[in-house]
Parts: structure tokens; sequence; C-alpha cells
């Protein structure tokens, strides 16, 4: 594609992953600077290494809710591991594959909260190494650690909400994290390719793009955007510059490497499945996920509930927007006056580097740090700073990729590096952009973003100095945003590791055990009573119907179903209003109908956040459903009188009615 000497000096465009020279003080030798990079070096994954087991202890079996979300994928696992098919006896939203590793570890290690826990933390390791892997190929160790301290810290046990379940330990579905892995993998591929010129590496995107495609289409769309830019960079330079061949004959190899890779995942999954149920069951299986975006009744769903729209930033779009861009605007505001005031202070040459590394960066960072801490509230909350800055520098970045190709500079191979993994930070966002929320679904689509603004920052605003100045300027740049990155880091840390240390109500038993918060009462309500719910529906189904072989808990009981082992005969998990809104109570009814189960718990849980306040008020909070309950079932007992809110007990146990037994005189919502 392209001669031997414009290939070698792309190669030499790319930065060196270690700690720049201009970094450290020109008071050292040569012989301190090189012992102390060999320092930091090993110091560096040491200390990166040392957190990651520190916050593991420290959240030991407090990441999951115990109601909630996590339980759902606990339960599929299970089911899926005693020969249930998904999509026929397991309703699932997304593609199967992170469901089938599950699957498959609950085979191989036993059933249990333990497995998928370890099976996870080894995603979140793989996630880590693959970031610190891109992310040193296109800048230095600096923006390498800081981006780590971040990801472990903010998002691989992120907790910075009463809501759990929003981290990669136990997510609040298993399809977000093995989506994100695969993106990673596309990026590693792509980035190895750019600069080694091996066709094997575009087949390591393609595997990528096949984990990408199996699990969740909001990492598909940022998988698509970055081979996209690569793509049409790459075909450019053989036609503008007349290399024999052209575009054609590298596209071809490219992209045969790149489906190889694809389809070997993806055929032995499709082989697999169809080994289960047959072709037309694997075909659907395998494209289930990409399917489910053409799916009229999901995407009416999707627009017509207003939970949904406040998700995404629909409900008051305009309001929205001005705030993310005011925010970003903001963040762009600090970072250049950092900028600017580090290259004005630094042409006073009569300071010496000593002096400007130290008083200089600590009092700038110590500015930017209390600003950070006044407003703490709101950016541990939401962080909208990032997403229009990070997009903005996309386009940056993806204009000056194209013109590289355009013209064959030399710089070519970093432009297009930095546009891909720019452009795939971007398009992760897209489902966010007016509503950015790290403590929600950002702690898997926002990492890539935050890692990419701290390269941009400490990386790229920093060139490679050629004079003492240009030395001095860029060092002090690097060194205030790393004293920056680490106080809100620590800000973080201190918060969360407080809040992991009140969940000491122990949940579940055995290998499922695990801790959440102990219940709190008050004049005005129940507070963190889901632990306390589960136990007491554990206890009620051991004390009022130990026999049964199935059971259904509404609205969302799943989490029961799994601890006591215990099938449900429908196919869907959750009976909230959104969930109800996808099938249809009607779908529901009919499946309680086709299959009644031996068993019914409904328990009180406040839905507010979804219009209503119990299950069954309405129809599309599941009233029909409760009328068929009432009619054909008998209530068995109660439970859960230290939970008694609304004036009734939290937990009702139904059994079915006894033939000749009279009809309820007063049929209706609990």
């Amino acid at each position: 594609m392209q001669n031997e000497q414009t290939s070698e000096a792309n190669r030499s465009a790319w930065p060196v992953a270690n700690w720049r020279a201009s970094a450290l003080p020109t008071a050292f030798s040569h012989w301190q600077k090189k012992w102390l990079g060999t320092v930091l070096a090993v110091l560096e994954p040491l200390s990166v290494a040392g957190l990651f087991v520190y916050l593991l202890e420290k959240t030991w079996l407090r990441w999951s809710d115990p109601l909630i979300d996590f339980p759902r994928d606990l339960y599929i696992a299970w089911r899926m591991s005693e020969g249930d098919l998904l999509y026929q006896k397991i309703t699932n939203w997304y593609g199967p594959l992170a469901n089938l590793v599950e699957s498959t570890g609950f085979r191989v290690f036993g059933v249990g909260l333990d497995t998928m826990v370890w099976m996870n933390i080894a995603l979140a390791v793989a996630a880590l190494l693959l970031l610190r892997a891109i992310f040193g190929t296109i800048g230095n160790r600096l923006s390498v650690w800081l981006g780590s301290l971040v990801f472990l810290i903010v998002f691989a046990f992120g907790h910075l909400t009463a809501i759990a379940n929003y981290n990669f330990i136990t997510p609040y579905v298993a399809q977000s994290t093995y989506s994100f892995l695969g993106l990673l993998l596309v990026l590693w591929g792509l980035l190895k390719h750019l600069k080694t010129d091996r066709p094997g590496w575009l087949g390591v995107a393609g595997l990528g793009l096949a984990v990408v495609y199996l699990d969740k289409p909001e990492a598909l769309l940022a998988a698509g955007g970055a081979l996209g830019i690569y793509f049409l960079a790459q075909s450019i330079r053989p036609v503008r510059h007349g290399v024999p061949g052209g575009t054609r004959g590298w596209l071809i190899k490219s992209l045969s490497w790149l489906l190889g890779g694809f389809m070997g995942l993806y055929l032995p999954v499709f082989v697999y499945l169809w080994s289960l149920g047959g072709a037309a069951y694997a075909w659907r299986a395998v494209n289930y996920s990409v399917a489910a975006l053409f799916d009229s009744a999901i995407r009416n769903q999707i627009e017509n509930e207003k939970l949904m729209q406040t998700f995404i930033g629909f409900d008051h779009p305009w309001e929205n927007f001005l705030t993310q861009a005011k925010d970003g605007a903001l963040l762009v505001l600090v970072c250049g006056a950092i900028i600017m005031l580090a290259r004005r202070w630094t042409r006073a040459r009569k300071f010496s580097a000593e002096w400007w590394v130290l008083p200089v960066g600590v009092a700038m960072a110590a500015v930017i740090a209390g600003w950070l801490g006044m407003l703490s509230d709101s950016w541990l909350e939401s962080g909208p700073a990032f997403a229009f800055p990070v997009m903005i520098a996309t386009l940056v970045m993806a204009w000056w990729a194209l013109r590289t190709a355009w013209r064959d500079e030399a710089d070519f191979s970093r432009a297009l590096g930095l546009a891909v993994v720019g452009v795939a930070a971007s398009l992760m966002l897209g489902r966010m952009v007016l509503n950015v929320r790290l403590s929600h679904y950002g702690f898997f689509m926002a990492p890539l973003a935050v890692w990419f603004w701290i390269h941009l920052v400490t990386v790229e605003a920093a060139r490679p100095a050629k004079n003492l100045l240009e030395k001095r300027q860029n060092g002090l740049l690097p060194a205030t945003m790393a004293a920056v990155v680490l106080f809100a880091a620590g800000v973080v840390l201190n918060f969360e590791v407080n809040f992991y240390a009140t969940k000491t109500f122990p949940v579940g038993a055995g290998r499922d055990q695990f801790f959440t918060f102990p219940p709190r009462f008050s004049k005005t309500g129940s507070l963190n009573t889901n632990g306390l719910m589960l136990n007491t529906m554990i206890r009620a189904f051991h004390e009022k119907a130990p026999h049964v072989r199935t059971l259904v808990a509404f609205p969302e009981g799943i989490a029961v179903n799994y601890h006591l082992r215990v099938r449900s005969p429908l196919t869907e998990q959750e009976f909230h209003p959104l969930a109800l809104g996808y099938m249809g109570p009607s779908h529901v009814l009919a499946e309680l109908q086709a299959d009644p189960p031996d068993a019914v718990l409904v328990f009180y849980r406040n839905l507010s956040e979804f219009g209503v306040q119990y299950f069954g008020q309405d129809e599309a909070s599941g009233r029909l459903i409760m009328l068929w309950v009432e009619s054909n079932y008998v209530l068995a007992g109660k439970a859960g009188a230290s939970l008694r809110t609304m004036s009734r007990d939290a937990v009702d146990i139904y059994i079915p009615r006894p033939p000749g037994a009279p009809p309820p005189l007063n049929i209706g919502p609990f």
C-alpha cells in the first residue's frame, strides 16, 4: 500500500510510551533521568495493581442490588446451564454471547454468585489491560497511569449513588461489559495494524467486532465508526498517490482478514445454537441484538416511555443540550486557561525548573481542585462536561487524519490512531449525549471518552520539546492536570469506600451470600429495604410453599427464583411498567394462563420512578395480571410485618385456588 520509507516515517511519528524527558526537571543529569524513568516504569503498574487489590478488598461482595437488574443475569445463566433455551424459555433483550459464557461458567465451576463475580473480575482486568495497551500506543505512561486510576475508581468499582449494578463486577446487564471489551479489541487490533501493517491484527479487530455484534448495539455503533474512519483514511492514500494496485487490492485483503476474525467467533456460536434449537433458532439468536434495533414495538415503547426519555435526555432536549454544552464549554475554558497560563509563566526564564514544577503546578492544581470540590455534588453524579469537548476533539482528529492521508504526511499514523479512538469514544456517548451520567449507564459508555480526554490534555497539549523553554512549557501542563485528576479520583475514592462500608446487611446464603444496605425506617417511609425484602420472601417461601416447583414473583422478584433455585414458568423476568411496555401485559397474562405457577409472590415496591406507586395500580402496571392472580389463587399468607407500608404487609403469598372454593369478594390490586 505504501513504500517502506513512508511506512517507517509513519511509525516513527508515534509517541514513545514512557515518561517524556520534558516532564522531568532539567537539573537532573542523564543517568538520573534514566534511573528515575526505570523506577517509575516499575512503580506505575504496581500502583495500579495495588489500587485494584485495595478496591477489591474494600468492596468485596457489596456491588450488587439484591432484587434489581444483576439477579436477572444470575437467573438466566442458571436456567441456561439447566438446558433452557435463550429467546424461547427465557427472554433477553440483547445478544446471546455474554449469557452463553456465563452459563458455561456455571456448568464448569458450579452455580453461584461467586462464579459470576470472579468471571466479571477477570473481564474487568482484561478491559483494563486493553485500555492500557490502546493508550500506551498513542500516549505515554503518565496518561496510562492516570487513566488506569480513573477507570478503576470511577467505572470498574463505581458506586456513585445508592443504585448499585453500575460497575464491571455486577453490571446491570452482562452484555454491557462484554460489548465494551469487544470494542476495545477492535481498537487494539486497528492500532496494532496501523503500527505494524500486519493483516493479522485486522483479524483481532474482526473478533472484537463479533463480540460486540453478539452482545449490545451501543458498542456496535462505536466499533462501526472506528472501522469506518480507519478504512476511509487508509483507502485515500493509494488512490491519491498512485500506489500500484490502488485501493481495491488492499481493501479486499484487509476486509478478508476482518471478516475472517468476525466469522471465527460468529460461526461457532451459530453452530452451537443450531445444535440446541435448529437453524432458524440459531439465526434469530445470533442476530437478535441488531434485529431488536428495528423492532417497531420496542422503538415505539422507548419513544413513549417517560423514564426512558429522561434517561436518554429526550424529556427536555433543548434544555439538556444547553446544559451539556455549557458544562463542556466550561471544561474547555478551564483546560485552555491551564495551557495559556502554563506557557505564559514559563516564558519567564529567570525561574528554574525546580520552581515552575512545584509551586506553580501545585497552586494551579489547588485552584482547579477546589473548584471541582465545590461542584462535587453535580460532577460526581452526571459528568456532563466530557461529552461535547470529546466530540469536538474527535471532529478535529478525524479532519486531521483525512488531511494527512490526502497529503501523505509523516504524522498520518498518529493522526489516524487518535481519530480511531476518538470516534469510538464519541459514539459510545451517543445514547447519553443529552444526559451524560457517569453513575448510571456511563460506567461502560463513558470510560473511553474520559480516558481520551485525559490523554488529550496530558499528552496532545504538551508536544515534544525542542528547547529548554518548550520543555518547561510542556512539562507544567501534564503535572498540573495530573494533580487535578488525582484530586478528583481521591474524592471519588473516599466517597465510594465510605459508601461501600455502609453495606453490612447479609443477603442470601452459601455461595450466593453478599451484603447490601441495612434497612432504615422512618415516619415518612422505609429506605434500603431490598435486602430485607429478599430475605423475607425467601423465608416466607420456605414457611408457606416449600414444595412448589414453579414460582413467579411480581414485579421484580427473579432474584427469589435464583436464590431458591425454583424455576419461573414465564419467559420474562421483570414486570415493572417499562418491561411490561416492551412485551405487553396481555403477553404475560397469556403465559400465566398457559402454564400457571405453583405459587405467586407479590411484594410492595415503590414504582414511582415508572409513574405508579405499586404493581397492579393500573392497566400499564399489571392490573389485569393481578386480577387474574386473585381470581385463580388464594392468599396463603403474608410476610414482612416489619416492612409494612401503605397499610398492608410487604409480601403476599398466593397458591392455586382449591376446586370449589368461593371466589374472592373484592377483586382488585392488593
